[in-house]
């Protein structure tokens, strides 16, 4: 069994592992009810608490065209919000030399760490193995998941030209880059790419067979649906092709005509607003892992928030005409704008949670991206038949009964409008889950982005600024002097 009988040897050890002078930081780690992790069960308890539990990717939605703001509002923008919006070169405020994604990323990166250092010296017994693989495989997994968002956030996009760019510091082992690491190095773009591979690959081995069952923790489907992400990321769209299908034979999509009774029972369009919101229906079934802290208090959740879904995304859902594509019940406010309250609220909210006492948070995974993520990876192919199909049993799901017309090549005179649509359906899948758009948005050519603000001023981030790249953080420049940031 995996048990050290001294408190204080596992202390001493835990201590030199992480290395630290002194144990201080111990207690940010240490499981619930236990004084020092001494079982394997301990160690699962200090890899839950790495999960990070508050928005570490959020406001890069800010920086996107699915932003907008609407200053009729009573709420206005927030000073910590502003400089996203406004595309500033950074986004720390005076006197907070701090980043919180930086920081929650690489404790998360930390915690896995240390159970990974401490699982090396452990030889389960055969009632232990199955236990270990899960929780090993989970850390692989979530570390490879932290670094996924740090070289999408801190780093240039991955190009076979950008291999040898300044990627992000890369510990493999628990040492806390933000507190206690002086002098850390920016790791290749590739390597960090490289690295993350090879653990999702360690981690869906370990992970296979094993339960699935918690939306809070990475999994088997996670894991795979992860991989798929990366392989499209990366152009490897073979991959892509494979790892998305296999989330499909698993994470089913729910049907949104299952709304249609709820929505009818409510007799007006305000069927998702006060205490119900979209996911609270049938649609949540498609959420994969949740992540990230309280969703209900998202920048753009309330009716009067200043910040507001783009009237370009609503659009997308009315190609059709009006109320056939459910996902416009996510984004639009049906207000009358001949009223007061119409204009402070503005045509366009966000429905996906409540906007009180129910408690939902983030998206981090669904079904439908693996959709999406198919689709894509088989019109870069060519493949544009197959590409449709997967288009079309994604919105068969998303339209009312008996008013979606399957999409057929012979509709596009240009193939390339087939790519055109696809992509414009995972703007709509996967708006405001997971960071994805701002992603998407570096990997798709860092097209310019204006964002209109107070007296009609325009901002601009221009095609291929600088600024898709975020700065490295004034703490980690404090910590690292040599380290090179990010050009501005």
């Amino acid at each position: 069994m995996m048990k050290i009988t001294s408190k204080y040897l596992l202390l001493g050890l835990f201590c030199s592992a992480i290395g630290l002078t002194s144990c201080t930081g111990l207690l940010d780690i240490t499981p619930v009810n236990s004084m020092t992790p001494e079982t394997i069960n301990d160690y699962e308890s200090i890899l839950l608490g790495g999960y990070p539990r508050s928005d570490y990717f959020y406001k890069t939605e800010l920086m996107t065209d699915n932003a907008m703001v609407n200053l009729n509002t009573t709420y206005k923008p927030g000073a910590v919000d502003e400089p996203w919006f406004l595309f500033a070169s950074s986004h720390q405020l005076d006197n907070t030399p701090n980043d919180p994604y930086w920081g929650q990323l690489y404790k998360t990166i930390f915690y896995a760490n240390t159970v990974l250092d401490k699982f090396k010296e452990v030889i389960p017994t055969s009632e232990e193995q199955s236990n270990y693989d899960k929780i090993k495989g989970e850390a692989l997994a979530l570390r490879a998941y932290a670094y996924f968002y740090l070289v999408n956030m801190y780093a240039d996009v991955y190009s076979a030209n950008n291999l040898e760019l300044p990627g992000v510091p890369m510990p493999l082992n628990a040492v806390d880059v933000n507190e206690f690491s002086k002098n850390n190095v920016r790791e290749p773009l590739g390597k960090v790419w490289s690295q993350i591979n090879s653990d999702l690959e360690l981690a869906a081995g370990l992970l296979r067979g094993k339960p699935t069952d918690d939306r809070f923790r990475l999994n088997i489907t996670t894991v795979q649906l992860l991989r798929a992400r990366i392989a499209l990321f990366m152009g490897q769209y073979d991959q892509a092709i494979a790892f998305a299908g296999e989330v499909m034979s698993s994470a089913k999509l729910a049907d949104l005509n299952s709304m249609q009774s709820y929505i009818d029972s409510k007799s007006n369009k305000y069927a998702f607003s006060g205490n119900t919101g979209f996911i609270d229906t049938d649609y949540n079934r498609e959420i994969l892992f949740f992540t990230a802290g309280r969703a209900n208090n998202n920048l753009f959740y309330y009716s009067q928030s200043a910040f507001k879904p783009t009237e370009e995304i609503l659009d997308l859902t009315k190609r059709n005409g009006n109320l056939v594509d459910y996902r416009q019940y996510l984004f639009d406010s049906f207000e009358d704008f001949s009223q007061p309250d119409g204009i402070m609220v503005g045509k366009t909210v966000y429905h996906m949670f409540a906007t009180q006492e129910k408690y939902w948070f983030y998206i981090g995974f669904k079904a439908s991206e693996a959709y999406v993520i198919r689709a894509e990876a088989y019109a870069r192919k060519q493949q544009y038949s197959n590409a449709l199909k997967d288009l079309n049993d994604l919105l068969v799901t998303r339209y009312k009964k008996g008013t979606f017309i399957g999409l057929k090549e012979s509709d596009y005179s240009d193939k390339a409008g087939i790519l055109k649509r696809v992509l414009e359906e995972r703007r709509l899948e996967t708006a405001f889950d997971g960071g994805l758009r701002f992603f998407d948005l570096r990997r798709l050519g860092k097209p310019e982005i204006k964002h209109t603000y107070k007296n009609g001023q325009e901002f601009v981030m221009r095609k291929d600024d600088p600024k898709y790249v975020l700065q490295i953080p004034q703490s980690e420049q404090n910590n690292s002097p040599n380290m090179p940031i990010n050009p501005r």
